[in-house]
């Protein structure tokens, strides 16, 4: 049981991350920061997010 805790926590730690990235890259997006070294990390961690949620939405873990 204690494992089936820790992967909706980790779940809902990546959703929401991603969510937050999200805004985090549009707040530097409308600065004109498109090109700092900030927003390209964010948006390297956005992409990797990115690739577990499908990853959980093709075995039907979340929904789509």
């Amino acid at each position: 049981m204690e494992r089936l805790e820790n992967f909706e926590k980790a779940l809902k730690e990546v959703v929401e991350g991603y969510d937050e990235l999200g805004k985090e890259l549009e707040q530097l997006r409308n600065d004109g920061k498109m090109k700092t070294t900030k927003f390209r990390e964010l948006l390297g961690k956005k992409l990797v997010y990115s690739m577990i949620i499908t990853i959980f939405k093709r075995h039907n873990l979340i929904e789509n």
